[in-house]
C-alpha cells in the first residue's frame, strides 16, 4: 500500500519491502503509543516497533540473523538522538527527531522534526511535510481495499472539495458521495480529513502540492 512509495525512495524490491518496519524511540509511553497509532493509519502494512531506549533499537539495526527488522523510518526523541546523530545520519533510512516542546530543545542538525505536542491537524501536516519531496510510485502495483471510484472520491476530498463539488466533478449524486466516503472511512478506519489526506499522499494518489489541509 503506502509502503510502495517509500520502496521507490530506496529502490527496494517491493515484496521484500512489505516486511518493513518503522522504529519509534520515545521514553514517554503515551507519546509513543499515539505516534504508533498515527503511523499505523498511514502505513497499515508496516510493523511499527516502539523502543524505550536507543540502544535496544541499535541492537536490532545491527542484528545479523534473519530476525533483523527491515527498517525504513526512525522516529527518535530529540534528546536521545543528539548523542547518536552521526550514527543515524550515516544510515540510508529517514530519521525524524521527536520533540515535545513548541521550540526544539536541542539542535538535531539535518534531521526533520516532529512536534508531538501539536494538535492533531498540525501533526498530520508535519507528517505530510515529510512526504513533500517523496516521488510517487504509480509504476508499482499494490493492493488497496478501496475501489477505483472510492479512490477518485478520496483524491477530491484530499484536494479540499466539498461533497457538492465532488458530486458535480464525478457526475454522481451527493448521496452517492456520502456513501463512498462512508465506505472509505469504514475500510481504512480513518475518520478525519487530514488523516485521509496523508493516506492519499503516501499512496501516491494525490500530489503534495494539490492538497488542502
Amino acid at each position: 500500500m503506502g509502503l510502495s512509495l517509500i520502496a521507490t525512495i530506496f529502490n527496494i524490491n517491493y515484496q521484500l519491502f512489505m516486511q518493513s518496519a518503522i522504529a519509534i524511540v520515545e521514553p514517554q509511553f503515551i507519546c509513543a503509543v499515539g505516534l504508533q497509532h498515527l503511523l499505523h493509519l498511514m502505513l497499515p502494512s508496516a510493523s511499527v516497533l516502539v523502543y524505550n531506549n536507543i540502544s535496544d533499537c541499535i541492537t536490532d539495526i545491527e542484528r545479523s540473523d534473519g530476525e533483523r527488522p527491515f527498517f525504513v523510518y526512525f522516529f527518535i526523541d530529540e534528546e536521545l538522538l543528539v548523542s547518536y546523530s552521526d550514527y543515524f545520519a550515516a544510515l540510508p533510512q529517514i530519521t525524524v527527531a521527536l520533540s515535545r516542546l513548541p521550540v526544539p530543545k536541542i539542535k538535531t542538525y539535518e534531521f526533520p522534526m516532529l512536534n508531538l505536542m501539536a494538535d492533531e491537524q498540525s501533526i498530520w501536516q508535519q507528517l505530510l511535510n515529510l512526504s513533500e519531496h517523496t516521488p510517487t510510485a504509480k509504476n508499482i502495483v499494490s493492493p488497496s481495499p478501496l475501489t477505483d471510484r472510492e479512490i477518485e472520491v478520496l483524491q477530491l476530498v484530499a484536494k479540499g472539495l466539498m461533497n457538492k463539488e465532488i458530486a458535480s466533478r464525478l457526475c454522481i449524486s451527493q448521496n452517492t458521495v456520502v456513501t463512498h466516503r462512508t465506505h472509505i472511512t469504514d475500510k481504512l478506519g480513518i475518520r478525519s480529513v487530514p488523516a485521509l489526506t496523508v493516506y492519499a499522499v503516501v499512496n501516491g494518489w494525490v500530489d503534495y502540492n494539490e492538497i488542502n489541509i
